[in-house]
C-alpha cells in the first residue's frame, strides 16, 4: 500500500490527498442522530499507511456509513404490493404475493420457476424471522444478495417494483436494530454506495468528504481492478 491517499472521487472529478494526517483525523464513526443509526450500511474499513520514521505500516478501521434510499413504486401493480408491506412493515416475501394477490400468480411463475427453490427459503426465513427467529432475518439478507443477480425481471418490473432493494434495506435496518452482526457481499456494498451517491446528487446535497474517502479506499481494496485498468489493456486492431 502507499504512505497516502492518492486519491477520492468526487462527482467524477479527481482529488488528490497526500497528508497522512488527513486519514488518522478522520473519527472511527460518524456523528449520526440516534433517530437515523439504523437507517446506514456499516462497513469497516481498513487503513494502511507507511510511518517513515518507523520504517512500518499502521493500521487503522474506520466505519463507512452508507445511507439506505428506498426504491420508489411505479403506479400500479408496484404501488398496489410495495404498500401492502410497507403497511404491514415486513418484507417483500413473493410467496406471499402469490398467495394475496392471484391475479399475479400465473405469471409469476412462469417467470419465477428458475428460482423457486431460492424465493421458498427466502419466504422460510423472512417468516421464521417475523415469528420471532430474529438470526433468520441474516439468512434473508443473503438470500436477497443472491436473488439481486437476477434483477430486474418481468415480475419485478411489472408487478412487485424492486424488491430485492427494498428487502436488503428493509432487513439492513432490522439487523442493525437488533444489534445482529452482519457483513455484505462487495458488490452489494459498491450498490448501496453508488445508490447513495446518486440520490445525493439528484437532491442536490452535498456528499461529505469523510464518506467519500472511506468509499474510494473501500472500492479500491474490493476492487483492485477497475474500469481504467482494463481499458489500459485493450488491444486495438
Amino acid at each position: 500500500m502507499m504512505k497516502n491517499l492518492l486519491t477520492k472521487r468526487a462527482g467524477g472529478s479527481r482529488v488528490v490527498t497526500e497528508n497522512v494526517a488527513v486519514l488518522k483525523a478522520i473519527e472511527t464513526v460518524p456523528k449520526i442522530a440516534s433517530i437515523e443509526s439504523d437507517n446506514y450500511y456499516k462497513e469497516p474499513v481498513t487503513i494502511e499507511y507507511y510511518i517513515p520514521k518507523e520504517s512500518r505500516f499502521a493500521y487503522q478501521v474506520k466505519y463507512l456509513y452508507v445511507p439506505l434510499y428506498d426504491p420508489v413504486a411505479k403506479e400500479g401493480n408496484q404501488t398496489m404490493v410495495m404498500n401492502h408491506f410497507k403497511e404491514l412493515s415486513e418484507p417483500i416475501d413473493l410467496m406471499k404475493v402469490m398467495d394475496e394477490f392471484p391475479q399475479f400468480l400465473v405469471k409469476m411463475l412462469d417467470y419465477l420457476s428458475p428460482q423457486m427453490a431460492i424465493i421458498e427459503n427466502l419466504s422460510r426465513s423472512i417468516q421464521d424471522g417475523l415469528a420471532g427467529e430474529t438470526e433468520s432475518f441474516k439468512k434473508a439478507l443473503y438470500t436477497c444478495e443472491v436473488l439481486r443477480k437476477f434483477e430486474p425481471s418481468i415480475v419485478s418490473l411489472e408487478i412487485v417494483g424492486d424488491y430485492t432493494t427494498y428487502n436488503i434495506n428493509w432487513l439492513i435496518r432490522k439487523l442493525n436494530a437488533l444489534q445482529i452482526d452482519f457483513s455484505l457481499e462487495d458488490p452489494t456494498v459498491e450498490f448501496l454506495i453508488h445508490r447513495y451517491r446518486r440520490f445525493a446528487n439528484e437532491a442536490g446535497e452535498t456528499i461529505p468528504e469523510r464518506f467519500e474517502i472511506l468509499a474510494e479506499i473501500y472500492l479500491e481494496q474490493a476492487f483492485p481492478m477497475s474500469h481504467d485498468d482494463f481499458a489500459d489493456l485493450v488491444v486495438g486492431d
